[in-house]
């Protein structure tokens, strides 16, 4: 049953040994509805090879739009478009309304979060787009200081935005704490404790508190600064005269440990991602006091006399032997076969969590006698009440399979005979059947 978490790993490696190279693109979005308004934005993907325009590689990949901070040039986000495109991401930079002279809008800017992403998911199907049939459904929406404030009205009630991540996110006019009742999507809330910028309380921690979000995490950088979330900005520097005890290069790989899996988990389904990000708030030394309003908590499951019973989850499906049972949706499940049982929930994102295991052997129910008489190399098999699915296999001492047959149903009360080839020495002969397993030794 252990083949679940083989598989989780398997995708946590495939997914961190990944690496594209980073193609880009300026591109021009028309935004109709808003009188033509023009939005520049420069898309960093995964590419056939390293350069500008060159074709998209093989696959569909995630979109993350990230969202500028005040007077910030976008190539100040460039630390983040080569940790997420090299590992399959799809990354847009609006450049529209930077500052500080005319002073940004929040809310159109915003708004251009929100218009480049839901166009870079309609060019999936665009045959003339370069990135046709090479973008996945999940759109993340990322953001620093203002941009951060900008992705949370981009956000508000906005069903293609599947996670978000604020980087040190500003209070905006309108107001992103306000607008913050609106998100339900996942987000994980990032503050250095030594920002200089923004005050806590009325940005970041302002705008955790007010998401609608059942999944939200705020996650505090010890000696973080505002700006090194990024890449040197002139214009960040000066608001930032005294810059955090961490190193700009310390503060942005901190801030990779716990985003990439954020955004993996959510946008990728990656389902090691949400354990490696876990782990990484609970050992990491470079965060403080963190709120973590989002766990993915593994059902708790008991025996209550013939009964399995799981915890409260939003959802059940319950398994025998690492496989689904079919109809088993519900909190409780009566068995009424042996076997190892489990109960999965998928709580957060769209990755199912397993429960403690339970092995059962029915109580209340009759174990079957089965016998075996061996005559040279024909063996019989005789039981006083119903197989079903039942499999002979043949072992040496070392546990080394010879021989499998899948006979099927055994009737109550009627012999079956089985042919093995004959071997000399010892050999350990297994039933298995739904109702029960037994193990003989056999002499040649």
């Amino acid at each position: 049953m252990r083949y679940i978490a083989i598989v989780a790993l398997l995708m946590a490696f495939s997914n961190s040994n990944a690496q594209f190279a980073i193609g880009h693109r300026t591109i021009s979005y028309v935004d109709a509805s808003r009188s033509n308004r023009s939005i520049s934005t420069e898309v960093y993907y995964p590419g056939v090879s390293a350069g500008n325009n060159v074709n998209v590689a093989n696959g569909q990949f995630p979109v993350v739009v990230i969202g500028h901070g005040f007077s910030m040039n976008v190539n100040a986000y460039q630390n983040w478009w080569e940790q997420l495109v090299p590992l399959g991401y799809i990354v847009m930079l609006p450049t529209t309304e930077v500052g500080p002279i005319p002073f940004p809008s929040h809310p159109d800017f915003g708004l251009d979060i929100a218009f480049v992403a839901d166009q870079m998911q309609t060019a999936n199907s665009n045959m003339s787009s370069p990135f046709y049939n090479a973008v996945t459904d999940r759109t993340g929406f990322m953001g620093h200081s203002m941009g951060g404030g900008c992705s949370i009205l981009a956000a508000a009630n906005n069903p293609i935005v599947d996670c978000i991540v604020g980087m040190a996110p500003a209070e905006t006019n309108t107001s992103a704490i306000t607008a913050a009742a609106n998100v339900t999507a996942p987000a994980l809330i990032l503050w250095g404790t030594e920002d200089q910028v923004t005050p806590e309380a009325g940005n970041a921690l302002g705008i955790y508190n007010g998401l609608a979000s059942e999944c939200k995490n705020y996650v505090r950088i010890d000696q973080g600064a505002h700006c090194f979330f990024a890449n040197y900005n002139i214009f960040c520097a000066t608001g930032e005269m005294n810059i955090g005890t961490l190193t700009r290069e310390e503060q942005q790989q901190v801030s990779y440990s716990v985003a990439i899996p954020w955004l993996n988990y959510f946008l990728k389904d990656d389902c090691a991602a949400f354990d490696a990000f876990e782990a990484e708030l609970a050992t990491n030394p470079d965060l403080g006091t963190n709120i973590i309003g989002c766990q993915n908590t593994a059902p708790v499951i008991t025996d209550n006399s013939g009964t399995l019973q799981s915890d409260a989850q939003p959802n059940y499906q319950w398994y025998v032997d690492g496989q689904p049972i079919a109809n088993a949706t519900q909190q409780t499940y009566a068995y009424s076969n042996s076997g190892t049982y489990q109960v999965a929930s998928v709580v957060v994102g769209n990755c199912p969590v397993f429960s403690n295991e339970i092995v059962i052997a029915p109580t209340g129910l009759q174990e079957p006698t089965v016998r075996l008489t061996q005559s040279q190399d024909r063996l019989t098999i005789f039981s006083n009440s119903q197989l079903e699915n039942a499999v002979i296999e043949e072992f040496d001492l070392s546990g080394r399979i010879l021989n499998s047959m899948t006979i099927g149903n055994v009737a109550t009360n009627v012999p079956v005979q089985v042919n093995l080839e004959r071997k000399n020495g010892l050999r350990l002969l297994r039933l298995r059947s739904s109702e029960t397993s037994k193990t003989w030794r056999l002499f040649y």
